[in-house]
């Protein structure tokens, strides 16, 4: 038995993604300098940086990492088909559960919405961001 037409036939749009950049006019008052005189700036500006990091203490590096690991999840989850696929998140800080799905995210500050109220966290107080009783990992 041969079949004319498929037995299964969806119609849908065609989905692009378009990124607006706006186009901004630039002076032509530019000023330039010689490529060595550069890379010596670059050469002490990484050198402050990495005194800089070297006086630091371990345990504040280490609050520093957690902080945008968790900051890159939330940002993974800001997307609205995740944020409905991921939903309930269960978010662990110090004074307790916080159990909802994610409403927005600005700067520093979570916002969850549970129970019809939505409840604001700061990153830097999140310890864990469980879905389904398993820590989150993208």
């Amino acid at each position: 038995m041969r079949h004319e037409k498929p037995l299964l036939f969806i119609s849908s749009p065609i989905i692009r993604k378009y990124r607006f950049t706006p186009i901004t006019e630039e002076e032509s008052t530019s000023v330039f300098q010689p490529e060595n005189t550069r890379a010596v700036e670059r050469i002490n500006d990484l050198t402050v940086s990495e005194n800089s990091l070297a006086q630091e203490s371990p345990m504040i590096q280490q609050e520093l990492e957690a902080t945008q690991l968790f900051r890159e999840r939330l940002e993974y989850l800001q997307h609205p088909f995740r944020k409905e696929l991921y939903a309930p998140l269960e978010i662990i800080t110090e004074n307790g559960v916080i159990k909802g799905k994610l409403h927005n995210l600005e700067n520093e500050i979570v916002w969850i919405n549970s129970n019809k109220e939505i409840t604001s966290i700061r990153i830097e107080e999140i310890l864990d961001i469980l879905w389904k009783q398993q820590s989150f990992t993208i």
